[in-house]
């Protein structure tokens, strides 16, 4: 019977072994697959990076492209020039929506007719006496409709 004890203890310590053993063979595998994955996060983790890098010059250049300009703000101008953007807003407003008439329109200081001038993406308006109200160029475009007064 002592025998038969002993080979049970023994049969229950090879048992509590295996499981032991196969509990730590598990906890080896899941170490081993995080392992796998930390080079994979590395990977994503350096292209990210490397995208980055390109994309950098590119947000600076945007940065320059779109700068915006040096004074914002109102101006003061007098009855005449207030006209003469009036005008420059109804001619654009009937470039926009197509129509070929743009009316008799002209700059209320000497009435010389506004320079229409055909660009890329649209037209641009420009005051021909832009000197006469204190600027260097007076005009509007219809892709921007808002003035601008150059000094």
């Amino acid at each position: 019977m002592d025998e038969n004890k002993e080979l049970d203890i023994a049969e229950k310590a090879i048992a509590e072994f295996s499981k032991e053993e196969t509990a730590r063979q598990k906890q080896q595998q899941e170490k081993k697959k995080k392992k796998d994955y930390r080079v994979i996060y590395f990977l994503i983790l350096g292209l990210c990076v490397v995208i980055i890098a390109f994309q950098v010059p590119r947000i600076f250049a945007l940065q320059k492209e779109n700068a915006k300009p040096h004074r914002l703000g109102t101006t003061e101008t007098d009855r005449q020039t207030d006209a003469c953007i009036d005008n420059l807003w109804k001619i654009v407003q009937r470039l926009q929506l197509d129509q070929k008439e743009l009316g008799d329109y002209a700059c209320p200081l000497n009435h010389k007719p506004y320079i229409l001038t055909l660009e890329n993406d649209g037209y641009s308006v420009e005051c021909p006496n832009a000197e006469l109200h204190g600027f260097s160029h007076l005009r509007i475009t219809t892709n921007k409709p808002i003035p601008e007064l150059i000094p």
